[in-house]
């Protein structure tokens, strides 16, 4: 894994974690740039290791993205500074600029929402995502539980619908994949719902996978993790990256 500096910001320096497939590639490969949750004030970029180890294997470029967790502007700030980094250094890495799909989870789904749909400074719209993968999906921030959240970190609403991503559906959003359980507490399935409805309305390409049950971060794995109905070595890990993957062949490797 290499690290490579993307940004430095209040005296300290952001990190791209990349990894490159096992098999040097013949040709450029898809980029999964990867970021992770934590409601934009915990967390960091080693969430989505184990799912970048799976499409590593699959033969794709990976990239963690470290980001300040000092709440939404900084981190969105932080996301599309990454974003613009990893389309410039992707051709030396063996990567297709053409073929980048931004993953993320809670928060993180907001901010890889963010390099794809929201015009903030630093926004170069020569580096948007050609895909979207997003789980339990900050969708909406100008609200609270269960009509969106977020809102609380704003200075007013207009500000909170500068950064909401479903305000900023149009015809260019990306094809997207959803997937959100039905028993989240922190951010609302009808969420997800509103806004793959939404892309549809303006004429994009949005999938959504519900998961009955589940809470906020079903899909991370972990050693108590629920087994899938009908399968008793199936988890919610394996479950969802199966279907991120399913998606990505479609949107990225066909």
């Amino acid at each position: 894994m290499r690290e490579i500096p993307y940004r430095s910001v209040g005296g300290r320096t952001l990190f791209l974690r990349v990894s490159a497939p096992a098999e040097p590639p013949r040709s450029p490969v898809p980029v999964a740039v990867f970021y992770h949750g934590g409601g934009w004030v915990k967390g960091d970029w080693t969430q989505f290791r184990p799912q970048a180890d799976r499409l590593n294997a699959l033969g794709m470029l990976t990239v963690l993205v470290e980001y300040r967790t000092a709440g939404p502007v900084a981190a969105t700030e932080d996301a599309v500074a990454a974003m613009n980094a990893v389309f410039e250094v992707a051709p030396d890495l063996g990567g297709d600029p053409e073929r980048v799909v931004a993953i993320g989870g809670s928060a993180g789904g907001h901010l890889a929402l963010a390099t794809a749909v929201l015009d903030l400074p630093g926004t170069n719209p020569g580096h948007r995502p050609a895909a979207l993968v997003l789980l339990n999906p900050v969708t909406n921030t100008s609200g609270e539980f269960p009509l969106g959240f977020g809102r609380r970190y704003f200075d007013n609403d207009d500000h909170a619908l500068r950064y909401s991503p479903l305000r900023h559906v149009g015809a260019s959003t990306p094809p997207t994949l959803v997937m959100h359980g039905t028993a989240d507490t922190a951010v609302h399935c009808d969420n997800s719902v509103e806004f793959v409805e939404k892309v549809r309305l303006h004429g994009g390409h949005a999938e959504i996978v519900l998961y009955p049950g589940q809470r906020h971060g079903f899909f991370n794995p972990r050693d108590d993790d629920p087994r899938a109905p009908g399968d008793g070595h199936d988890t919610y890990f394996d479950r969802t990256t199966r279907e991120m993957i399913r998606f990505m062949r479609i949107a990225v490797f066909e």
